[in-house]
């Protein structure tokens, strides 16, 4: 209910620097972000994305209000006391400014103005950019309203004031008349809190500045009035006169068309924006592709060449192997027989190509046996067997395995 002069001020309801407590009830369908300063807001239907996102994208927290009726003047209350609970006193406090000062306000009024008055002293009214400029006033402070989807600035009230408080009131404008108040990122400091005012005695000092203007026939031009002198001019408050000047009325018809105008302008920027990311997309995952692409043809390659150089290694480490071996067997043939072994051209069914092998070592000294005789020793038969068998029937396989077998034991 409005309060009258006469009845007590409701003390400030204290809220401190993000409590969520005093804006419970206040969520609309908005897609939002609860954040301990306030709630990030985005336009409906597009969903929420993640945190780091929504931070770069927009500039301030939205504190939602009620959709009563009140959310003009429950986010002035927010913007000068920290919380919209006082919307009531300001509703009040604006009608009574209004009254005191309709013969400049009623021009912009298409009803008659005492209905007007009437009207806006209930409950639940919704407010426009005439309640917005005569709160303006009230406060001294510049009022900006912004968009709701993209959080850009449309209009701008009470600008070129000398105004007292150093940060402007700021409200989101969704359309059809809803109002949010709009928070910086670095904390929302109430303009009540600058001088530590108590509820309703900046509007109280605002009413007695008309009245005494009023007392000392300083009246606002009206609309029969456009053509007062320079004289009475001076006289003015020069704040409000400087505000007046810029002000421009605008229906709430109207208000919607820039909101629907700006809309469209931002849509389209973040389509083009949309539309640039796809592309760097696709051309970094084409990039991507290729670079693995390469990668893997690389790693093909380097395997390759590793299973190379190690069947090459091993292949290196066999035949040394198996000549440390002939060397071992040919060490203890030596051990065995000494120099007087009998060559093998003179053994009976010898090879001329183990006699052509001898010949070709006998001037190094060394002597190398036939593949058969290491061929009945690696089946397990001892080295000496198999160079005796040799030696009797020369380099025949069957025979050395033969005369290996008749004389195991022996």
């Amino acid at each position: 209910m409005p309060i009258t002069p006469g009845e007590q001020i409701p003390p400030m309801a204290p809220v401190a620097p993000g409590d969520d407590e005093a804006y419970e009830g206040y969520a609309n369908t908005s897609t939002s972000l609860n954040t301990a300063a306030g709630s990030l807001q985005f336009p409906r239907g597009q969903g929420a994305p993640s945190l780091d996102r929504a931070e770069r994208a927009a500039p301030f927290l939205v504190r939602e209000q009620a959709r009563d009726g009140n959310c003009l003047f429950r986010s002035f209350s927010d913007q000068v006391y920290g919380t919209p609970d006082h919307h009531a006193l300001l509703r009040n406090r604006c009608s009574q400014y209004l009254d005191l000062e309709r013969n400049y306000f009623e021009q912009f009024v298409a009803e008659p103005f005492d209905a007007f008055l009437l009207r806006i002293q209930r409950e639940g009214e919704w407010g426009d950019d005439v309640e917005i400029e005569a709160l303006s006033e009230i406060f001294d402070c510049s009022v900006q309203i912004y968009a709701s989807h993209s959080h850009t600035l449309m209009r701008t009230f009470h600008e070129t004031c000398d105004a007292k408080w150093g940060h402007p009131v700021r409200l989101q404008y969704e359309g059809h008349s809803h109002y949010n108040s709009l928070a910086p990122r670095s904390g929302l400091i109430p303009i009540s809190r600058r001088e530590n005012h108590a509820p309703g005695e900046m509007e109280a000092a605002a009413l007695a500045r008309a009245k005494k203007r009023h007392e000392a026939g300083q009246r606002r031009a009206g609309a029969a009035e456009a053509d007062i002198d320079e004289s009475d001019r001076q006289v003015l408050d020069e704040s409000i006169r400087l505000s007046r000047m810029e002000f421009e009325h605008k229906s709430d018809t109207e208000m919607d068309q820039t909101l629907a105008k700006s809309r469209m302008e931002w849509e389209k920027a973040e389509q083009k924006r949309m539309d640039e990311e796809v592309v760097n997309a696709m051309l970094q995952q084409s990039v991507m592709e290729e670079e693995q692409q390469q990668l893997a043809v690389a790693m093909k390659e380097s395997k390759a060449a590793t299973f190379n150089q190690v069947i090459e290694q091993e292949q290196k480490q066999m035949a040394m192997a198996m000549r440390e071996s002939k060397e071992m067997i040919m060490q203890e043939d030596y051990a065995l027989y000494g120099k007087g072994v009998i060559p093998a051209e003179r053994m009976p069914g010898a090879s001329s190509s183990s006699a052509n092998e001898q010949d070709d070592r006998g001037d190094a000294g060394e002597y190398q046996y036939p593949e058969s005789v290491y061929g009945v020793m690696s089946m397990g038969f001892p080295l000496e067997k198999c160079i005796q068998a040799y030696h009797l029937v020369g380099d025949n396989p069957e025979g050395i395995l033969a005369y290996c077998c008749q004389t195991i034991g022996r």
